[in-house]
């Protein structure tokens, strides 16, 4: 099954999402990264938020990505964007990419912290969120780095959260292609 890779970048100000240097980056990364990992990849923005960079991918494994950031292709790109763009974090989620879907202009992703321990996937899921209607995808960290599931819908319908679980994030988020 291949994992998801979910990505949150800043871009430092004063610089913008239509920036012709920032679109170049971004180009470029989708298109080297999704050559090295057969995965395309899905640029969304917080819309509260519009420094707030979300990338979401596939890697059959969190080998193969970590392949590709030891990569010169994957070096030059971090020396480039390293002058205006931050990483703030990343995560590998046990959620089947090849589900995901890539085609949404829109998704809510909802990361809940604790209450899950020792519950079943079904009683994990039960405990991050209620969802109405529409896709949605639940995942946790493969690698432990981070606790919580990590819930994205892309209906947007999501109800009050359940459980033991707490929010420690929910964030809308809205396409961004970069051409």
């Amino acid at each position: 099954m291949p994992i998801t890779e979910f990505a949150s970048l800043s871009l430092m100000s004063p610089n913008k999402l239509s920036d012709p240097h920032v679109v170049e980056l971004f180009s470029k990364l989708s298109s080297w990264q999704a050559s090295a990992s057969g995965y395309p990849l899905c640029f969304f923005t917080n819309q509260q938020e519009f420094r707030e960079v979300y990338l979401v991918t596939g890697w059959n494994d969190v080998a193969a990505h970590e392949e590709w950031i030891k990569s010169a292709r994957n070096q030059e790109l971090l020396e480039i964007g390293g002058k205006f763009l931050d990483v703030i974090g990343m995560v590998h989620l046990d959620l089947d990419f090849s589900e995901f879907p890539v085609g949404a202009e829109s998704l809510v992703c909802v990361r809940s912290v604790g209450g899950t321990e020792g519950q079943s996937e079904k009683g994990k899921q039960d405990n991050v969120v209620q969802v109405q209607g529409g896709w949605t995808g639940y995942g946790k960290d493969v690698q432990e780095t981070s606790t919580g599931m990590y819930c994205f819908t892309e209906n947007g319908a999501l109800e009050d959260v359940v459980g033991k679980g707490n929010i420690g994030m929910k964030t809308s988020l809205k396409r961004v292609a970069f051409a």
